[in-house]
């Protein structure tokens, strides 16, 4: 299996993850969190997993709060970034610059501080940067094939 780097999932794509009726997308989404979980490389941040849970619990037809929390404790295993002073620091410069939204600038920013190079995200722009992150898109790039040696 060939060296991947590691890759930020974004709330959008972990909720984009759970929706089954979601078509081309959820299977999108899921084709690209199989590459990462099999190959290691998923990361994601704590105010993305709070995110998660607070829109998939509220949401019209709301995911059982029992099956969130087992969702989020799956990607525990990711390691999720902590946001501290540093993080915030880096997305109100993210901000500044490229005038996002805050959440997206702290996901970029977690991204950056997680080491990732490319986000998963559904609300940023395919193919965009942002402080050295490149936003991937699951429906507008596949992902990566895995070797199977």
């Amino acid at each position: 299996m060939s060296e991947m780097a590691p890759v930020f999932v974004d709330t959008s794509v972990l909720i984009a993850a759970e929706n089954v009726a979601g078509g081309a997308l959820y299977d999108a989404t899921l084709a690209w969190l199989d590459v990462l979980w099999r190959t290691r490389t998923g990361r994601t941040g704590n105010q993305a997993l709070v995110e998660f849970y607070d829109q998939v619990t509220t949401a019209a037809v709301p995911m059982p709060q029992g099956d969130a929390r087992a969702a989020i404790r799956r990607y525990q295993t990711w390691t999720p970034w902590k946001t501290d002073a540093a993080t915030l620091e880096t997305a109100w410069a993210v901000q500044a610059r490229h005038q996002l939204a805050f959440g997206d600038c702290l996901a970029v920013a977690c991204a950056q501080h997680s080491g990732c190079s490319h986000m998963l995200s559904l609300h940023l722009p395919h193919g965009a940067e942002f402080g050295g992150v490149t936003v991937v898109h699951p429906l507008h790039q596949d992902a990566p094939a895995l070797d199977e040696a």
